[in-house]
């Protein structure tokens, strides 16, 4: 998952160098999801939902609330700007909306907070 999350920030940054701000969107939060995957993984926490082919994964809608309530390991603030990654992903992939590329570069910046938090040890995601 690592380098997943790591694979996910470079291509967030190079689709909005290329003005595709929805696909930078939902690969910014993709990016911030693996590597909090890859941190609880670290900790010996492992995702508690199955798909019907035996994979297991953590429930998107539920995971920043988890990530805060639940293991402790994000604030209130940070929830907020997890779930604003995630709203910002449905927005992308779902809706006739598009993501501007303010958004875009803004969801950049808090997934790398994320990445580097999680996967670097390093700062606190603001």
């Amino acid at each position: 998952m690592e380098s997943k999350a790591r694979d996910n920030m470079n291509a967030a940054q190079l689709l909005t160098i290329n003005g595709l701000y929805d696909s930078s969107a939902s690969r910014a939060y993709y990016a911030a999801y693996l590597a909090a995957w890859y941190h609880l993984s670290n900790i010996g926490i492992q995702p508690g939902h199955k798909t019907q082919k035996g994979c297991y994964y953590w429930r998107h809608d539920l995971f920043p609330e988890l990530l805060c309530d639940e293991y402790k390991l994000v604030g209130p603030f940070q929830m907020e700007k997890f779930e604003l990654l995630y709203s910002r992903r449905i927005k992308a992939d779902y809706y006739i909306d598009r993501v501007e590329k303010e958004e875009a570069a803004n969801s950049i910046q808090l997934a790398s907070d994320f990445v580097l938090f999680f996967l670097d040890n390093k700062g606190n995601p603001e």
